[in-house]
C-alpha cells in the first residue's frame, strides 16, 4: 500500500467525484481509478459503489476514511516535523491577490517576512475572490485574500477589515444622480462583475430589497477595468469607497449618495494545513501588519 493510495481514497471520498479528485490531485482522471482499483483489491474491499452522480462511499468505505485521514495526517506531520528540525524555513508560499497590493498592505507583509524568514519565496498571483476559492482548495495557491463570507468547509479565514463600498458613476453623471432613489439606479446602466464576487451580491441585494433588477450593460472581472469603464462612462458599478473618493477629488468619478453594506477582507487557507510551518509564518506576519490576533484564532479555528 502507497500513500498517495490512501492519499488519492480520501480525495475521491471528499470531492465524490473522479474528474474533481483528479484536478484537485493534478493527475489524470484514469491514474486516479488506477489508485483506488488497487487499493480495493489489496484491501479485499469495495470502497466505492460507481453511480451516475458521482463515487459514492461504500459502508465498508465509510468505515476506513477516518482511518485513512489519520493516517495521511500522520504522514504529513512527519514531513513537518522534519522541516522544523531546519534552522530557517525554506519554501515557497503562493498567495491569491483580490484587489490592490495597497490596500492589501504587500509591501509591509513583503519586507516583514523577507527580514525574518529570508530563504521563504513570495509569489504574489493575480486574480479574485472567484478563482482564489476553488484554487486554494486544489492546492493551486497555499493562501489568499477573498472578500465576502468564506463558508468553504475545507478552508479556513480571518476577517482582516470591513471593505467599505459605495455606489460609483462618472464625472459628468453628477447632476442626475444627486439624490437618487433605488428605483432611479435602475434604470441606469451598470457594469457588472462575476456573481462569484462579493461586490455583486451587494449590488442584487440592493436592488432585490426593493423589487428591481439593474440593467447590464457590460461584464467587468477586474478592478481596474470596472473603474475604467465607469470612468468612461459605461455605467455605474460599486466600488470601494477609498477609491471612489480618490477619484472624485480629481473629478473622474461621481460618489453616488447611496448606503451600502461592507464586506469582509480575509484571509484564507485550508484547515487541513494548520501545522505547516510556512503557513505558520505567513499567517504571524499577516496578523502583525494588519494589528490582529489571528494566531489565537488560527488555533481555535482548526
Amino acid at each position: 500500500m502507497e500513500l498517495y493510495h490512501l492519499r488519492t481514497f480520501v480525495t475521491v471520498a471528499e470531492e465524490g467525484h473522479l474528474t474533481r479528485a483528479s484536478e484537485r490531485l493534478f493527475t489524470s482522471q484514469p491514474a486516479v481509478s488506477a489508485h483506488i482499483k488497487a487499493l480495493e483489491e489489496e484491501l479485499g474491499v469495495t470502497l466505492f459503489d460507481r453511480t451516475p452522480r458521482g463515487m459514492q462511499l461504500t459502508p465498508a468505505g465509510e468505515k476506513l476514511l477516518a482511518t485513512a485521514r489519520a493516517t495521511m495526517a500522520s504522514a504529513d506531520d512527519f514531513l513537518l516535523q522534519a522541516r522544523s528540525m531546519h534552522n530557517e524555513l525554506i519554501g515557497t508560499v503562493r498567495i491569491g491577490l483580490n484587489t490592490d497590493a495597497r490596500f492589501l498592505r504587500l509591501i509591509p507583509l513583503q519586507a516583514a517576512l523577507a527580514e525574518r524568514h529570508p530563504q521563504l519565496e513570495l509569489e504574489f498571483m493575480a486574480g479574485n475572490t472567484g478563482a482564489n476559492v476553488p484554487a486554494l482548495r486544489v492546492g493551486r495557491l497555499d493562501a489568499s485574500f477573498v472578500s465576502g463570507e468564506c463558508a468553504d468547509p475545507l478552508l479556513a479565514s480571518w476577517v482582516l477589515c470591513e471593505e467599505e463600498l459605495v455606489v460609483a458613476a462618472p464625472s459628468g453623471w453628477q447632476d442626475r444622480l444627486q439624490a437618487p432613489e433605488v428605483e432611479d439606479l435602475a434604470r441606469e446602466p451598470w457594469v457588472f462583475t462575476t456573481e462569484d464576487c462579493a461586490h455583486y451580491g451587494v449590488m442584487r441585494a440592493l436592488f432585490e430589497s426593493h423589487g428591481c433588477k439593474p440593467r447590464k450593460t457590460v461584464l467587468a472581472n477586474q478592478e481596474d477595468a470596472l473603474a475604467a469603464m465607469i470612468e468612461g462612462g459605461v455605467g455605474l458599478g460599486i466600488m470601494r469607497r477609498e477609491l471612489v473618493e480618490a477619484a472624485q477629488a480629481e473629478g473622474r468619478l461621481h460618489l453616488v449618495p447611496i448606503t451600502l453594506p461592507s464586506v469582509s477582507l480575509r484571509f484564507a487557507c485550508l484547515k487541513k494545513r494548520a501545522n505547516d510551518p510556512l503557513l505558520d509564518a505567513v499567517l504571524a506576519e499577516v496578523a502583525a501588519v494588519w494589528g490582529l490576533p489571528i494566531a489565537e484564532e488560527r488555533r481555535a479555528a482548526v
